[in-house]
C-alpha cells in the first residue's frame, strides 16, 4: 500500500489560526433556480446535482411524483429531474422519470452519475424485486435518453437483502466504467439485527448485464457499521468512507460512535483499515457524510457534535491518523454540516450546513447555507452565506457542484416558494 505523507497544499500544521469572514458582496449572491411544488415535479431534493456539457442540471427528489399505490402512503416515490437554462436567466424543470413503486424503485436519494454515452445512473433506497417486505431492498437504475426528450429506465441491479446488503442511500461513484457504492444495512445479522452494511462494486457485462461484487462487509465492531455516505478514491486507488456506528464501542455502547475506513485493493480482495474512530466528545459522533480527498491523500470531512455541539470541519492524515479541526460551527455562521465537502478548481473547500445563518419565524435556528474554507494569509478563512428566508430553501443536505466560472449549485431539501418542496439554488462566486 502506498500513501503520500506530505502535508496538504490547502492547509498545513502551521495553519492553526482561523479568521472568520462574514459573507460580502465578493461572493455569495443567492439565486433560486427552481422551487419544487411537492406534486408531479417532486419534493425533498436531498442529494447534490450533476451537470452535462450543455449546462443542464440533473438531480433527484426523494418524495413527490406519483401519488398512487405504495407512493401514496409515502407522499410520492420521488423523481429524477432536469433543469435547463433559458436565455432570460430563468430555468425550466423537466421531470425525466417518476418512480411508481414496486419493481421500479422507491425514493432515490444519492447523487446521479453519467456514463461516457450520456446515460444516467442512481440508486433507490427501497423498491425492486430482490427481497420480501412491503418496500423491498433497493435498486440501482439506469436512465437512457432517446435524443428526443424521453428517458427509459432499466433496473441494472436489485438488492437481495442477504449478503449483498440493502438500503443503498448514498448513490454511486464511477471509476473505469465500474460503479462503487455502499448499503447502509444488510449482509449479516449484526447491528441490532439490521445488518451492518457493505461496500460494493458493479461491473458491466455483455448485453447490458451488471454483476455485483462485495468489497467489504462490516462486522458490527471496531471496523465500523452502517455506512450511509458515498465512497471516495485517492490517487493510488484506495477507497475511503465513513460509518455511522462502530469504532470505539465504549462510546454509545454497544454500537460505537462511528469511524472513517480505508479499503485497499489486493489480488482478488480488499483489506479494510480503520483510520479514525469518533468518540462523541472532541471528535464528534455518528458521521453521515463522506470525505473529500486532496492531491496529497489527506481526507477532509465534517461531522456533528464536537466541542461546540454544532459540528466542525476536519482534515485527517490517513497515514498518521492525525485529525486537525479546521473550523468549528457556531450556529450564527452555520451549524450541523449536511453534505460531503468538495473542492473547487482553485482548491477552496465548500460544504453546506442544515441550519444556522440567523433565525426567522419559519427557521428558528436559521435555514442553513453554504460555507467556504480557503487559505488566507497565515491561516484559514471561513466564510458563510446563509440561505436567508425559507423561500430561498431550507436544510441543504447535498454536495455542491461548480460551473466554469466557479459558481456553486446545490439543493435545499425544504423551503422554497412552491409549498415547501425544496429548491435548487446558485451561489454566485466572484
Amino acid at each position: 500500500m502506498h500513501r503520500k505523507k506530505s502535508p496538504s497544499t490547502l492547509c498545513s500544521a502551521s495553519f492553526i489560526v482561523l479568521t472568520l469572514l462574514l459573507a460580502t458582496t465578493a461572493w455569495g449572491q443567492r439565486k433560486v433556480l427552481y422551487s419544487f411544488t411537492g406534486g408531479a415535479d417532486g419534493s425533498g431534493p436531498a442529494a447534490g446535482l450533476i451537470s452535462d456539457s450543455s449546462g443542464n442540471l440533473y438531480g433527484t427528489t426523494g418524495l413527490g411524483g406519483s401519488q398512487a399505490g405504495q407512493c401514496l402512503s409515502l407522499g410520492g416515490c420521488g423523481v429524477v429531474f432536469e433543469l435547463t437554462p433559458n436565455s432570460d436567466g430563468t430555468w425550466t424543470d423537466h421531470t425525466i422519470h417518476t418512480f411508481v413503486g414496486g419493481a421500479d424503485g422507491i425514493q432515490p436519494h444519492g447523487s446521479l452519475v453519467f456514463d461516457s454515452t450520456g446515460n444516467l445512473y442512481g440508486t433507490t433506497i427501497y423498491g425492486g424485486t430482490g427481497c420480501t417486505g412491503y418496500y423491498n431492498c433497493g435498486t440501482v437504475y439506469e436512465l437512457s435518453p432517446d435524443g428526443k426528450g424521453s428517458w427509459t429506465e432499466t433496473i441494472i441491479y436489485n438488492f437481495q437483502g442477504g449478503t449483498d446488503g440493502n438500503y443503498p442511500q448514498a448513490g454511486l461513484v464511477a471509476r473505469d466504467g465500474n460503479f462503487y457504492g455502499t448499503t447502509g444495512f444488510g449482509a449479516n445479522t449484526g447491528c441490532n439485527g439490521l445488518g451492518c452494511g457493505t461496500v460494493f462494486e458493479l461491473t458491466p457485462g455483455q448485453n447490458g448485464t451488471w454483476t455485483e461484487h462485495i468489497l467489504y462487509v462490516f462486522q458490527d465492531g471496531a471496523d465500523g457499521g452502517e455506512p450511509g455516505s458515498a465512497v471516495a478514491f485517492d490517487k493510488a486507488g484506495n477507497l475511503y468512507g465513513t460509518t455511522a456506528v462502530g469504532g470505539i464501542l465504549t462510546c454509545n455502547p454497544p454500537y460505537g460512535c462511528g469511524a472513517i475506513y480505508e479499503l485497499v485493493p489486493g489480488p482478488g480482495s480488499w483489506t479494510e483499515n480503520v483510520v479514525h474512530t469518533f468518540d462523541c466528545g472532541k471528535t464528534g459522533c455518528f458521521p453521515t457524510t463522506g470525505v473529500a480527498v486532496d492531491g496529497n491523500g489527506n481526507l477532509f470531512g465534517n461531522i456533528i457534535g464536537g466541542p461546540s455541539g454544532y459540528g466542525f470541519v476536519f482534515m485527517l492524515n490517513p497515514s498518521t491518523g492525525k485529525l486537525t479541526v479546521l473550523h468549528s460551527f457556531d450556529l450564527v455562521h452555520g451549524a450541523e454540516p449536511g453534505a460531503t465537502p468538495v473542492f473547487d478548481a482553485a482548491g477552496k473547500l465548500y460544504g453546506t450546513t442544515v441550519i444556522g445563518g440567523g433565525g426567522n419565524q419559519l427557521c428558528s435556528h436559521g435555514c442553513g447555507g453554504v460555507f467556504r474554507l480557503e487559505q488566507f494569509g497565515n491561516g484559514l478563512a471561513y466564510s458563510f452565506v446563509g440561505l436567508g428566508l425559507p423561500t430561498n430553501g431550507a436544510g441543504p443536505e447535498g454536495s455542491l457542484i461548480f460551473d466554469a466560472l466557479g459558481n456553486a449549485y446545490g439543493t435545499a431539501s425544504g423551503g422554497g416558494s412552491g409549498g415547501g418542496g425544496g429548491t435548487v439554488f446558485e451561489i454566485v462566486v466572484h
